[in-house]
């Protein structure tokens, strides 16, 4: 049973009011934004109101006017270009942005993505290989080359200018290539450092959209695929990227292109209800399973046509793969779950898992899945042509990026960012990086790391909850990592009649207040409360979030729950 911190944030107080009164909010609201940063109501009204307008410029991003004039001179001269993209959300939908955005302005352009088993992550040199062979004169990589040293110097020696796209964590140096465009670069001033990948490759668009006198309607056509990446790679949603999420939302409920619609009919989504959650869960992992089980450049095929024949079958393709890929992830996850309950015992701040037979294309999910389950930091770790490929997750506060830095000497190869990273290394090296992992671990991690928190935006009775309270809520939308969905905290709730287990996974009772107020509550994947909840005549507190449930076309508000206890 997963145990949780309850914090409930301390907003200044008269901060909290005078918000309330600017907006005409209750308390419980303006506390929750409060908690997220917004403290007036200019806060407020960008946040309720995201436009294209509040975007920095992006010629603000350093090497961005160098990068955007090679890429408007390349498309002048009709040079041939190619994009190097990565293989997971972030760096196919990059990708094909910049494949159909430089077409559009009447760029010669294909693409590269590499293959995940024979060439693993980043810049490969056989990928510039086929760049130079093909007669490529400018590379643009997409998601990955901020550690491509070796690849940019071929480039360089064979006359191919090279631009990095790139969003992970930048080293003490670059790689010598003719912009780097990173806002995470320890010199650069762009003001917003947490775009995706696509976030960064949408910037250089728009910076040569501009160079060229289009409109901003030139870039919106695009920010369906900034909102997936946006969305999949689990960058923060604040600022930039909530702003590209919402704009790109938008398109995919009112003007989907056909690939997109193909994808979404595929897995049986509606996409005039696209949402974050619809994103991460239903379109990303089916995107993903192509570069995890085959090639992600099934991917870019499939976003960048505009033949819906071609773009049923590959989205049939991607479901099927999809489909494949959880047989794959769950035989997996119980091998690694039983492994991880070995070790912990011995190895109490981090879990280190390698089995020569794992799939290379699950690790990362399995990564995640085991951090869900233990909560400590985790690397799952396979044979990859005679080396050790690894995914590596992380707890909320440990950069595990640095605790990977802690651990170089035992390392091939490493990269990501605070919360994921890649990794590779010799099989001699297993054990001692094991042990070099777990004293990082225990270095960085505080007693409190040790155990989630629910970070809780109000205590507040159910009487406030209404229909005008909700509606304001849904104005917080789109969530995601750094403004989540607001949780709130009653407590003192009776619950009313025998609760329910619904497909042995997910309670669902109703709770009622001293005054009689009611409201269903359900929470998923939690079975282990329905026997203290079912054998318990005392009170419950409760900490949830509030969402609506339709049911024979009747909406009701409900209370989802995140967790509980019995009073």
């Amino acid at each position: 049973m997963k145990h949780y911190r309850w914090a409930v944030q301390t907003p200044d107080p008269d901060k909290v009011r005078a918000l309330a009164d600017a907006i005409n909010v209750s308390e419980p609201i303006a506390r929750a934004l409060c908690n997220r940063g917004i403290f007036t109501y200019d806060d407020a009204k960008a946040f309720f109101r995201p436009t294209l307008e509040t975007l920095h410029s992006p010629l603000a991003m350093k090497g961005m006017d160098i990068a955007a004039a090679r890429v408007c001179k390349a498309i002048d001269n009709r040079e041939r270009i190619m994009i190097y993209g990565d293989y997971d959300v972030d760096g196919t939908t990059g990708t094909s942005l910049l494949v159909m955005a430089l077409r559009d302005m009447g760029a010669s352009v294909d693409f590269y993505i590499n293959d995940r088993r024979r060439e693993g992550y980043g810049v490969a040199l056989s990928g510039v290989q086929h760049a130079k062979e093909t007669g490529v004169t400018l590379v643009i990589s997409v998601d990955c080359g901020i550690t491509a040293f070796e690849p940019v110097e071929y480039c360089n020696a064979h006359g191919i200018d090279f631009i990095i796209c790139d969003h992970h964590e930048a080293e003490d140096r670059a790689p010598n290539a003719l912009a780097v465009l990173d806002p995470k670069q320890a010199d650069c001033a762009y003001p917003f450092k947490e775009l995706s990948g696509c976030g960064v490759a949408f910037k250089l668009v728009q910076a040569v959209s501009q160079l060229r006198h289009l409109d901003n309607d030139f870039v919106r056509e695009y920010l369906d695929f900034v909102a997936l990446a946006v969305a999949a790679d689990i960058v923060p949603v604040v600022g930039e990227n909530r702003t590209l999420l919402a704009e790109g939302i938008k398109r995919f409920q009112t003007n989907p292109r056909p690939s997109l619609r193909a994808l979404a009919d595929a897995a049986a989504v509606n996409l005039t209800k696209t949402s974050t959650t619809s994103l991460v869960f239903s379109l990303s992992p089916r995107i993903n399973a192509a570069g995890r089980l085959d090639h992600a450049r099934h991917v870019v095929e499939l976003l960048t046509t505009s033949d819906d024949s071609k773009a049923k079958d590959v989205a049939e393709l991607l479901e099927r793969l999809n489909t494949e890929r959880r047989e794959i992830d769950r035989a997996v996850f119980l091998e690694a779950e039983e492994a991880a309950r070995t070790l912990t015992s011995l190895y109490p701040s981090s879990i280190v898992l390698y089995h020569p037979e794992w799939h290379l294309g699950v690790i990362g999910i399995v990564a995640s899945r085991v951090v869900e389950k233990f909560y400590l930091p985790t690397v799952i770790l396979t044979n990859n042509n005679g080396v050790l490929k690894g995914s590596v997750r992380s707890v909320a506060g440990l950069n595990v990026h640095h605790a990977l830095s802690m651990c170089a000497s035992h390392l091939v190869q490493y990269g990501g960012h605070d919360m994921a990273a890649g990794l590779s290394l010799k099989l001699e090296n297993l054990e001692a990086f094991r042990s070099a992992f777990e004293k990082a671990c225990g270095d960085l991690m505080s007693y409190d790391m040790r155990i989630p928190e629910l970070r809780i935006d109000a205590e507040i009775e159910l009487e406030q909850i209404n229909e005008k309270f909700f509606g304001v809520l849904q104005q917080f939308e789109p969530c995601g990592p750094n403004n989540m969905h607001p949780l709130f905290l009653t407590r003192g709730l009776k619950p009313l009649y025998p609760p329910q287990l619904l497909k042995e996974q997910h309670l669902k009772f109703f709770v009622q207040d001293k005054l009689g107020r009611r409201f269903d509550a359900i929470g998923f994947g939690m079975p282990h409360h329905f026997e203290a909840i079912r054998n318990s005549t005392r009170p419950v507190s409760i900490v949830y979030s509030i969402d609506e449930n339709e049911w024979n076309r009747e909406k009701r508000l409900q209370l989802r729950l995140r967790d509980l206890k019995v009073d």
